[in-house]
C-alpha cells in the first residue's frame, strides 16, 4: 500500500513536470509525511559525472530515486547505477515518466526497486551514426558492450535473461515491460499494490521466459560483505573529490582508531580532504589475492593496494604500493580502525604502469578464458572495467577510435582516445 500511495503522489506531481532535458538535471520532490523523491532527468552522456547525484542525494536524503530519461550512453548509466548502489538508495518508477533504454540500467542500481507496469523500456543497444566504426569493429564493440551489460546486471542481482528480451527488440523500437516480466527478471524487488492489481489489465505481451525459476541468492556472509566494502571504498576514493569525500563520510564511525590514535570522524574527513586536495586525480586498486580477512563480531582486513595519483596544477605525480589494514563493523558497515604503510614509492613516475599491469592481467583472463561464464572470468572482466574507469580518471586511455585490437596501446588520453 505504501508503494501504491507513492506511485500515485509521484504521478500527480509530475504530470505537470517539463519533459526530460537533454542533459542530466535533478528535481527534488517533497511527497509530504517526511517522504521525498529525487528525480534524475535527461539523457545520459559519456561525460556525465555522478558526483552531483551524490551531493543531491546527501542533501535531500530522499525516500527513493526516480528517473525521467529516454536513455543515452550505456556506460554512463551504469556509473549512475553503481553510485546509487553505493549510496544504498532505493529506486521507484511511475508509468507517467519515462525510463527507457540505458535508463533501465541506472534504475536497477537501486537496493530496493519498485516500478509500475509499462514504466521500464528496453531495446537493443546501438552506436551513434557518426561513431565512424567499420563493420568488424562495430561487431566487436557490440559484443564487448553486451558482455559488460550482462556483468553489470549480475552485479545488481538482475537476471541476465533480460538481455534476451533487449536483444530481440530493434534499437529503433522500444519494449515496455509488464509487472510479471519485471518480477521474472528481478528488475523489481518489490511491487506496490497498485502495480499488483494492474496485472490482470495488462496487455498480453509475449516475453522470453526464464528456462527455470531462479532461486533467490543467499544473503552474503560478512567476509563477502567486507570484500565488497573494500572494493567500494577504493572505487570511491578513485573518483572525483566530491564523490570520494561523500563516501568517506559514510564509511567511518563517529570515533575511529586512526593510525593508532583515537580521533573523531571530522578529523578523519579533514585528513582525507587535505590529501584529496593535494592529489585530486587518483586511482587505487587492491592487489588481487592480497586480502587476508578474519570475521568474528567485527572483520579485520589486511591487504595491499597499488596507486597512481597526480596533480596537474603542480605538475606532480606519485605511485607505489602500500599495505593497509582496517577493522570493519558488519552491523554499522563502518570502519572502526584504519592503518596503512607505504611499501614501495616509485621515483618520479610518468605512467600508471602498476595499474596498467593489473589491467593487462585481468584483460588476459577476461578475453582468453575457455569458461566465459565462470565466476573467475566474470570477476576478471569486472575488475578490468573498474580499472578502465580508474585509469581514465587519471588521464590514461587504451586505444584510439577506429583502431583494431592489435593496434591499441595505453597512452595519455587525447581527443581521439577511446573512453570507458
Amino acid at each position: 500500500m505504501r508503494q501504491a500511495v507513492l506511485f500515485g503522489l509521484l504521478c500527480s506531481v509530475l504530470l505537470i513536470a517539463a519533459p526530460a532535458t537533454a542533459e542530466i538535471a535533478y528535481e527534488r520532490i517533497s511527497m509530504g509525511d517526511g517522504k521525498s523523491i529525487l528525480v534524475v532527468k535527461g539523457e545520459f552522456e559519456q561525460s556525465d559525472d555522478p558526483s552531483r547525484l551524490v551531493s543531491e542525494y546527501l542533501q535531500l536524503k530522499p525516500t527513493f530515486v526516480s528517473f525521467h530519461s529516454p536513455g543515452g550512453n550505456v556506460a554512463a548509466a551504469m556509473k549512475f547505477g553503481r553510485m546509487i548502489r553505493a549510496l544504498g538508495a532505493g529506486t521507484l518508477q511511475a508509468r507517467s515518466l519515462e525510463c527507457a533504454s540505458a535508463c533501465a540500467l541506472a534504475f536497477v542500481g537501486g537496493v530496493h526497486r519498485s516500478a509500475e507496469a509499462g514504466s521500464i523500456g528496453v531495446h537493443r543497444s546501438s552506436f551513434a551514426e557518426d561513431a565512424g566504426l567499420d563493420r568488424n569493429t562495430a561487431v566487436a564493440a557490440v559484443q564487448a558492450m553486451t558482455a559488460e551489460i550482462i556483468k553489470y546486471l549480475g552485479e545488481m542481482g538482475v537476471s541476465s535473461d533480460l538481455m534476451q528480451v533487449s536483444l530481440s527488440v530493434d534499437s529503433s523500437d522500444m519494449r515496455y515491460l509488464t509487472s510479471r516480466e519485471m518480477e521474472q527478471y528481478k528488475i523489481t524487488t518489490a511491487i506496490g499494490a497498485e502495480a499488483q492489481s494492474s496485472k490482470q489489465d495488462e496487455p498480453q505481451v509475449p516475453f522470453v521466459p526464464t528456462p527455470q525459476p531462479q532461486a533467490s541468492a543467499p544473503a552474503p556472509d560478512n567476509r563477502t560483505r567486507v570484500i565488497q566494502f573494500v572494493e567500494r571504498y577504493h572505487n570511491a576514493w578513485s573518483s572525483a573529490n566530491s564523490t570520494a569525500l561523500a563516501f568517506i563520510r559514510g564509511a567511518y564511525g563517529p570515533q575511529v582508531d586512526y593510525f593508532g590514535k583515537a580521533v573523531s570522524l571530522e578529523e578523519v574527513l579533514r585528513d582525507k580532504g587535505n590529501f584529496a586536495n593535494r592529489w585530486p586525480d587518483r586511482a587505487y586498486s587492491v592487489r588481487p589475492h592480497s586480502l587476508i580477512i578474519s570475521c568474528l563480531s567485527t572483520c579485520e582486513v589486511t591487504g595491499e593496494v597499488e596507486w597512481f595519483a597526480s596533480a596537474a596544477a603542480r605538475n606532480k605525480s606519485t605511485s607505489g604500493v602500500a599495505s593497509f589494514g582496517m577493522i570493519w563493523d558488519p552491523d554499522t558497515q563502518r570502519i572502526k580502525a584504519e592503518t596503512s604503510k607505504v611499501i614501495t614509492a616509485d621515483k618520479s613516475p610518468k605512467t600508471p604502469f602498476r595499474l596498467i599491469r593489473q589491467w593487462e592481467a585481468e584483460n588476459s583472463e577476461c578475453r582468453g578464458s575457455t569458461e566465459p561464464e565462470s565466476a573467475k572470468t566474470v570477476r576478471a572482466c569486472d575488475r578490468r572495467s573498474e580499472l578502465d574507469a580508474k585509469l581514465d580518471r587519471v588521464g590514461w586511455c587504451y586505444g584510439h577510435q577506429n583502431e583494431y585490437g592489435y593496434q591499441m596501446r595505453w597512452h595519455a588520453c587525447d581527443a581521439n582516445s577511446n573512453r570507458p
